[in-house]
């Protein structure tokens, strides 16, 4: 993989260049690990009792849901 260095005044690294189907590769990657993350605590929350409901949510921001449907 062909990377280049960005580097300050004193030669320090401070930023990589990547190819682009690199950076893809490496989104796709982090999109799945957050998939994966997600249905794990999806997993572990099942049948557990929702802390607060939409609309609690939405009423301690003054909002309501005919609101955002505007």
């Amino acid at each position: 993989m062909n990377v280049q260095y960005i580097t300050d005044e004193r030669g320090r690294r401070t930023a990589v260049v990547i190819p682009m189907e690199e950076w893809e590769r490496a989104e796709k990657a982090r999109e799945i690990l957050e998939h994966v993350y997600l249905a794990g605590i999806i997993e572990e929350r099942k049948g557990s009792k929702a802390a607060a409901t939409i609309d609690d949510l939405l009423k301690q921001e003054g909002l309501s849901r005919a609101e955002l449907e505007d």
